[in-house]
């Protein structure tokens, strides 16, 4: 109970922002679940250990427990300076829970303690985001597509949906007036059960006894098996679409489809277990002659007494990383800002058009977001001039979590563009706007894109909303003297103007606030 007690005052914020993606639809939304499966797979772990020899060495204890603790320490000290908004993007507060949980428990119970639950300790490595990024990327651009495809084949057979012409993603359902169209995104592929079923079997083949090739055969039939059900749980909606309509499939059957059939197939990879030649573990109960070892450690209290000194530190550092979250600047602590009025141009001589509205983002932003599309375009007398129209989307939500969550570098690489370039830049009034840089490879055409987050208050509460101001390479002129650290040379002049436009947008809505 000290442990747990220690890791979450130390780590509150970080296991916070786990805790709120699990309600998303992101294949990284289970990573919550990692402190949990660690904490299980520990208490199995020492259940089959023998008790400790009565040999210890506490000074050996405290070098090595304060040696992993000060490493963690470390990481959440001195990278935040050198790493500003990307430490917080690679989630370093993540990768140093494993050093801390270590050293406290090589500080509480000793190095032999320690070292039986490495494989434990070590998997709260799989809560640390960044190696799961081409997941997020090509990865589940090509599973999509691989999903889809087999819907298509399958469509032959039971010509329950049409695939439309296109990118092969979207489905027809039912015919005349009450026809509509289902598009197969990266949550529907399964790409979410397939990591969740990572995360899980991954604890259970360290749990079960057997040879490693027997676990690892019994690992890879769960995620073929857990693919195949996804596929069938697709069809069905399909087939409760054509038969009761849209509402009945969308928003009946496709919430809860997904968990039912993850727990059917983790139930029948656990029912499997024994046809793998494996087997459970079993807790063997001590002999009645066996004589109870002492504890390694007699005198904890010093131990715990630092640790929790340690912990407090590392409790008032953790609580200060939200600052370096994409949405928590100044404004966004004392939101006094109007919402972004995207219906009016918020630059001299340029005049907007509203495009369209994107319900589809309400799956990733909330039910009761908003995500809107106008196009800025300049006049004659315009002094900032650009030779092609942009594009500003503007996303709201009160769900401040989706935007860590869902960040528009991410997205541009789930849609397989390839990134050329990144940069941070100040747009005014305490904000950093992301400049990305792309290539789309799918029509051999260079984009760029600046982005910036937007707190405002609505009927007492914070809203935030999401500004991408976007468009195609061109010729511009008129632009000011904003430097921004382009990493490719040919979007050098195409940044310094996206930087220009969304500093005089910002200046802008600023004016008005302070009316």
């Amino acid at each position: 109970m000290a442990l747990l007690g220690l890791v979450f005052v130390a780590y509150h914020y970080s296991l916070q922002t786990l805790a709120r993606g699990l309600a998303l639809q992101t294949p990284l939304a289970d990573l919550a679940l990692v402190p949990v499966i660690a904490l299980i797979l520990a208490w199995v772990r020492l259940r089959r250990e023998p008790a400790p020899r009565p040999i210890h060495d506490r000074q050996v204890d405290y070098i090595v427990g304060l040696g992993l603790i000060a490493a963690a320490l470390a990481l959440v000290v001195l990278l935040p300076a050198t790493l500003e908004t990307r430490f917080w993007l690679y989630r370093i507060d993540l990768l140093s829970l494993p050093f801390f949980v270590a050293g406290v428990v090589t500080l509480l119970w000793g190095v032999r303690r320690a070292w039986a639950a490495k494989v434990p300790i070590l998997f709260l490595l799989l809560a640390w985001p960044l190696p799961y990024a081409p997941l997020v990327g090509d990865w589940t651009d090509a599973f999509t597509a691989a999903t889809a495809g087999l819907l298509g084949l399958i469509s032959h057979v039971l010509p329950i949906a049409t695939a439309t012409a296109g990118d092969g993603l979207s489905f027809i359902i039912g015919s005349g007036r009450a026809a509509f169209v289902v598009s197969v995104g990266s949550a529907c592929a399964g790409v979410n059960s397939l990591v969740g079923f990572v995360l899980v079997g991954s604890a259970l083949a360290y749990i079960v006894r057997g040879p490693r090739r027997r676990r690892l055969a019994w690992l890879a039939a769960g995620l073929t098996i857990i693919w195949v059900l996804n596929v069938v749980r697709i069809e069905a909606i399909f087939v409760v679409g054509a038969v009761f309509g849209r509402a009945a499939a969308l928003d009946i059957l496709h919430p809860v489809a997904g968990l039912i059939i993850f727990n059917i197939g983790l139930l029948g990879m656990l029912y499997a277990v024994p046809r793998f030649g494996l087997a459970f573990t079993s807790f063997d109960a001590p002999s009645p002659g066996a004589l109870a070892a002492p504890d390694a450690v007699t005198r904890v209290s010093p131990a715990l007494i630092a640790a929790m000194a340690i912990a407090l530190v590392l409790a008032v550092l953790n609580a200060g990383l939200g600052r370096y979250e994409a949405i928590a600047t100044p404004l966004g602590q004392a939101p006094r800002l109007e919402p972004f009025p995207i219906q009016n141009a918020q630059v001299a001589g340029w005049t907007s058009g509203y495009v369209a509205a994107n319900p589809a983002g309400k799956q990733f932003f909330g039910q009761n977001s908003t995500w809107d599309r106008i196009q800025y375009t300049p006049s004659a007398s315009a002094v900032l001039q650009a030779s092609v129209p942009v594009y500003v989307d503007v996303i709201g939500t009160d769900d401040a979590g989706t935007f860590a969550a869902y960040g528009v570098q991410a997205c541009y690489s789930f849609h397989g563009y390839a990134i050329e370039s990144s940069a941070s830049v100040d747009v005014g009034a305490g904000m950093t706007a992301q400049v990305i840089d792309y290539r789309n490879t799918k029509i051999n055409a260079d984009w760029s894109a600046i982005s910036w987050e937007w707190p405002y208050q609505k009927k007492g509460r914070t809203w935030f909303e999401r500004i991408v101001v976007s468009g195609p390479s061109a010729r511009y002129s008129g632009l000011d003297a904003v430097r921004v650290a382009s990493q490719s040379p040919r979007f050098a002049q195409t940044d310094q103007f996206l930087a220009t436009i969304a500093t005089r947008m910002v200046a802008s809505q600023v004016q008005v606030a302070a009316r």
